[in-house]
């Protein structure tokens, strides 16, 4: 998938805003420090996860305090799996028994004649948790802040709840294939976000003040 990049003035324009809004609830900044890096920040801007105003209001900075706050929660692998709803989850990434191998993912910024573009090459794969495993169901997602993903990784996946026929027995149900199985998966203004949770132990990948 590919899609325009946007420019860096315009991402570093909404860091600002993002940590003028978050100064005032230190909570908020959780949410924010997820995303901290012009990369990963730009994955999310104008989306459902975060609607970029174009200009500040109180009504929109409610939006923003709300967005910041669900992008900050704590994993919900233990809530009620209610289709289409917002999820969060944290595990470790597993490859699909008929997956085509390499790396689970591959995200990079290419410069062409018409500018900047984000590309994002994704499969399918199995996030692992407590829970046990879900489908993460890569069509319209973004990786949000490493160059590729790889199988083991630890990563926590935004996302909409939902559930995809359990053609490969992932349910481990008694008569193998058959019924359905947890999927996290993109919406229509809700893309899929998957990030490495390695990379924010890495002093150059954390917000800078």
């Amino acid at each position: 998938m590919r899609r325009p990049f946007p420019p860096r003035a315009m991402v570093g324009w909404a860091r600002e805003l993002l940590r003028e809004i978050a100064k005032t609830d230190p909570s908020l900044g959780k949410g924010l420090a997820r995303f901290g890096t012009w990369q990963s920040l730009a994955a999310i801007l104008g989306t459902g996860w975060l609607p970029l105003p174009p200009r500040a209001s109180a009504a929109q900075a409610r939006i923003i305090r709300q967005r910041l706050r669900e992008l900050g929660a704590d994993c919900s692998s233990d809530a009620a799996w209610a289709e289409g709803q917002p999820v969060h989850l944290r595990g470790a990434c597993d490859r699909l028994p008929d997956s085509r191998g390499g790396d689970l993912w591959r995200a990079s910024v290419v410069e062409q004649a018409d500018g900047l573009w984000a590309v994002d090459e994704g499969q399918d794969f199995l996030l692992r948790d407590a829970a046990g495993p879900t489908l993460v169901l890569a069509a319209r997602g973004r990786l949000t802040n490493a160059p590729q993903l790889r199988p083991g990784d630890d990563v926590m996946v935004f996302g909409l709840a939902g559930e995809a026929p359990d053609r490969l027995g992932l349910s481990g149900a008694p008569h193998g294939r058959g019924g359905f199985v947890r999927a996290i998966c993109s919406g229509k203004s809700h893309p899929l976000l998957v990030s490495v949770i390695r990379r924010y132990d890495q002093g150059d990948d954390a917000p800078q003040d």
